[in-house]
């Protein structure tokens, strides 16, 4: 197969395809052209760089699920109070330390919800939450588009301290890194444009794959699937290789594809079927937090 290349400031024909179908997409009011954004920034003090700028001008203004909006101009018009969002004045929602660099900064493009997203003046995308009290800070993406790459992938969702209630498709969580067994026992390819830093992504027909590796907030294996039979099998190879895992789905496992599976530790019927092996723990659970943070 020939590699597959990405050009990094630009979405994947197949991301730009799936944020439509979830009713994302650009919104004009919230962007505005560089040399504005770059005025807006000198009059906070706040530094700007080309990635910066790039970044805007790539994914500034989308619409964020669960809602709000995403961008540094964004972030901007929250913060001079333009527009109502929940805030909580106990905390800053200034710049802040670029982790990797002390002298440098990070600006913030995702204030919302928790998670927030940072990004740094070489054009990556920290994770930062400060669920915990003292703020937490992650490198989690390559850049912006990275983000909406996986972001597209995974229906929206990546991870947040409140998960959604419902998922709009069956979706497998696992504890270990099972992206490369799941994606040989259903004929997936890699998929490049996911597929960068400590990210690792597959795909086809109806389902994907991808593994992420950021401590503290995900590290693990996520699937979402257009069926239950796909789902279901993606399990299998998570399990077999020692996961902990969750089934969150729309509709419940029939039970013929239930039995081909260990039975589950936790069964729940809450606005979804919520099928659980082992003591599975994510970004919500605090001993999830506090292990991954420390490794």
């Amino acid at each position: 197969m020939p590699e597959q290349t990405h050009n990094s400031s630009e979405l994947s024909a197949l991301a730009r395809k799936l944020l439509e179908r979830l009713g994302l997409r650009r919104l004009a009011e919230w962007t505005v052209p560089r040399d504005e954004l770059q005025r807006e920034l000198s009059a906070m003090g706040w530094p700007c760089s080309e990635a910066v700028v790039r970044a805007e001008e790539s994914m500034g203004g989308f619409s964020h699920p669960p809602n709000g909006v995403f961008g540094v101009h964004a972030s901007l018009r929250y913060l001079r109070g333009e527009v109502p969002w929940l805030r909580d004045d106990l905390q800053s929602y200034g710049v802040r330390a670029d982790p990797s660099d002390p002298s440098s900064r990070l600006l913030p493009v995702w204030l919302v919800h928790d998670p927030r997203l940072w990004l740094a003046l070489d054009g990556h995308v920290y994770y930062g939450s400060h669920i915990d009290g003292p703020e937490y800070l992650t490198l989690a993406f390559e850049d912006v588009s990275h983000y909406w790459e996986v972001l597209a992938l995974l229906d929206g969702f990546v991870v947040a301290f409140m998960r959604p209630l419902a998922m709009p498709r069956p979706r497998l969580e696992a504890s270990t890194f099972a992206g490369e067994a799941i994606a040989r026992e259903l004929g997936l390819v890699p998929f490049a444009p996911a597929s960068r830093g400590a990210t690792r992504a597959w795909s086809g027909p109806g389902i994907h794959v991808v593994e992420l590796d950021i401590p503290g907030f995900k590290c693990g294996t996520d699937v979402v699937s257009d069926t239950t039979e796909g789902i279901v099998l993606a399990a299998a190879q998570a399990l077999d290789g020692g996961a902990t895992a969750r089934i969150t789905s729309p509709e419940a496992l029939d039970a013929e594809l239930l039995a081909a599976l260990p039975t589950p530790s936790r069964e729940e019927l809450m606005t979804s079927h919520v099928y659980v092996w082992g003591k599975h723990a994510d970004y919500e659970d605090d001993r999830y937090r506090r292990r991954h943070r420390g490794s």
